[in-house]
């Protein structure tokens, strides 16, 4: 899961911190900070993401309009995720931790890491069937098809790799970040290119919101400063 950062309540033109009527305007705002990128599942979603509720609006109407319980999601995330009462400590969460909770693998599949001890381990298990990342097509609805689009992606990405080790120029690498952000599933690349330092640190500077300080300089996930992970 892309580790993100939100930011602080955006201000309007005239430097004024934004107050929300509906929960729906807060959508361009995170969009601008984060992408057009579901925050659970990382697809790209142009037409259909929704402003997601960390803890449930219907559970907790007093955040309906705060920021700080603002994320993105798409159809599927959401509402996988539903109105489930939920401990937020329980579970890990884009804008508060790392991405080494989760082992993204060929196939579309993701699992927990095994090198977590198993306190976090049963938090990482949770966090995937809060949102359903851990479907797959036994399991999945014939609608859900975040599955299939990571295997896609995937196999996109291999090809990818292969293409600059036959063609390492700055070109190639410029196209296939390209391709990575018009596509989404950014845990799916910076998987495949593991042993790439120099694209795991393109990656993580061009999709706009990723925690910078998540990572060290060989694009590695490190512990989060304030967060579980």
């Amino acid at each position: 899961m892309r580790p993100v950062e939100k930011g602080m309540v955006p201000t309007d033109v005239n430097g004024q911190v934004k107050r929300y009527s509906e929960y729906q305007q807060a959508r361009p705002d995170l969009i601008d900070r984060l992408g057009e990128y579901c925050s659970f599942c990382e697809g790209r979603i142009a037409a259909n993401l929704a402003v997601e509720h960390i803890l449930p609006k219907s559970l907790h109407p007093q955040l309906e309009l705060s920021w700080d319980n603002f994320l993105i999601a798409c159809t599927n995330c959401n509402s996988t995720k539903g109105n489930q009462s939920i401990d937020i400590e329980n579970y890990y969460w884009p804008h508060r931790d790392t991405a080494f909770a989760f082992v993204y693998q060929r196939g579309g599949l993701v699992s927990v890491n095994k090198v977590l001890n198993l306190i976090k381990q049963y938090k990482a298990q949770k966090t995937l069937e809060l949102t359903g990342l851990n479907k797959t097509g036994v399991n999945s609805t014939i609608s859900d098809r975040r599955w299939m689009n990571r295997r896609d992606t995937w196999n996109l990405a291999q090809r990818a790799r292969q293409n600059l080790l036959n063609n390492n120029t700055i070109q190639m690498r410029e196209q296939i970040v390209d391709t990575a952000l018009a596509r989404g599933f950014w845990s799916i690349w910076m998987s495949v290119f593991q042993d790439q330092v120099d694209m795991l640190n393109l990656f993580i500077q061009a999709f706009p919101g990723t925690c910078q300080q998540c990572f060290n300089q060989q694009g590695k996930p490190i512990h989060r400063q304030g967060g579980i992970l």
